[in-house]
């Protein structure tokens, strides 16, 4: 993808520490079909990651999973804050969700959170 519409390297949790950080003094959001993590991290920039286990199904549907939630975030990111950190744990139930289904619930996710305004 070209440019801006990219998920950067930058924009990534990657580390095991990066996410243990975001579980132990990040709040909490509990969906259907995913757990949501978010706490800020002044001067760190905006970053976001996602855990799929096995439970959710085979690979195939591990990595659609993780697809539909890079893009949902990739696709609102501008209207999250600079300083905050992000992961989705998906949950059994997301095996089934579709993009659309996806992208509703991670919106609803950010404006719970009050991460995005609107």
């Amino acid at each position: 993808m070209p440019g801006q519409q990219r998920f950067p390297q930058r924009e990534r949790l990657t580390r095991r520490s990066q996410f243990l950080r975001v579980y132990s003094t990040g709040e909490k959001y509990v969906g259907e079909a995913f757990i949501g993590y978010w706490v800020r991290q002044a001067g760190q920039g905006r970053k976001m990651g996602c855990a799929v286990s096995r439970k959710v199904g085979g690979a195939v549907v591990r990595n659609r999973v993780k697809r539909y939630i890079r893009e949902v975030y990739r696709k609102h990111r501008e209207q999250l804050p600079q300083d905050v950190h992000i992961v989705v744990v998906a949950r059994p139930a997301a095996a089934g969700w579709s993009y659309g289904q996806w992208e509703s619930a991670i919106r609803q996710f950010f404006q719970t959170g009050d991460l995005v305004g609107g």
